[in-house]
């Protein structure tokens, strides 16, 4: 089952369908400067989660996300809080702390709705992982020295490590991470393929990127340069398509 997006799509049993990779550009360094949180300002932001098929649009749940700086530890850090509440009862819950002007991880930790829990904890090159299968399961750890750091894509930060690039359309890179339950490096490609203006809710209108990512579970973002950034976001499920419009 997916937990992807803090979603987990065991919520509705779901099956990520196929989509065509974005072309491969080049893999971001952390530190670089590709990736910088210099244009991030805090927010308080919600998503309607619908599934669409057949023509049909069935609410399923609120996405919330809630972006702050904290002291944590003595360190300066940016907190990203995410949240699903289903509509059958069924909830999950993603934190990630990170440096501010790199978007580094420093930890992250996912709750999923069928009852696994992934913590990480990164100094540099270094990630410990705690993962626990399922309730009352015993906690496993693993300790991995990586080539080089990495950021966490697959562990809550999706959408906001894109959102701090200078996106441009035609603009694509590959963005260096985890697995989502493990710690086998991989890359995640994308790229922006227009600029349009859509609906945002509470926002009005607002123009924003439009942006595929590639992977295991293609998704489709469309990403504005002011907060809440993330305005809306779509991916393959169940032979339809899950859809999360910003609401508040």
């Amino acid at each position: 089952m997916l937990a992807r997006l803090a979603l987990s799509f065991a919520a509705l049993a779901a099956t990520p369908g196929l989509a065509q990779a974005p072309p491969a550009g080049r893999l971001i360094a952390v530190g670089d400067g590709t990736i910088t949180g210099a244009k991030l300002k805090p927010y308080s932001n919600a998503w309607m989660f619908s599934f669409v098929k057949d023509g049909r649009k069935r609410d399923q749940g609120i996405w919330s996300d809630v972006l702050r700086y904290r002291d944590v530890d003595g360190k300066y850090l940016l907190e990203r809080v995410q949240g699903m509440t289903y509509s059958n009862g069924l909830s999950s819950v993603t934190i990630n702390r990170f440096e501010p002007a790199t978007l580094a991880p420093v930890y992250s930790e996912q709750h999923t709705p069928d009852g696994k829990m992934v913590k990480r904890e990164f100094a540099g090159s270094h990630v410990e992982l705690r993962f626990t299968k399922s309730p009352g399961a015993s906690e496993e750890v693993t300790r991995t020295s990586l080539p080089s750091g990495v950021y966490d894509f697959n562990g809550g930060m999706y959408g906001m490590l894109i959102a701090a690039q200078p996106l441009r359309v035609g603009y694509a890179a590959r963005i260096p991470t985890l697995g989502e339950f493990d710690n086998d490096l991989t890359s995640i490609p994308f790229r922006v393929v227009r600029r349009e203006t859509i609906s945002a809710g509470f926002k009005g209108r607002m123009g924003a990127w439009v942006v595929e990512v590639g992977g295991e579970s293609p998704m489709t973002f469309w990403i504005s340069d002011a907060p809440p950034y993330i305005l809306r976001l779509t991916l393959p499920m169940s032979g339809g398509e899950a859809v999360y419009d910003i609401i508040s």
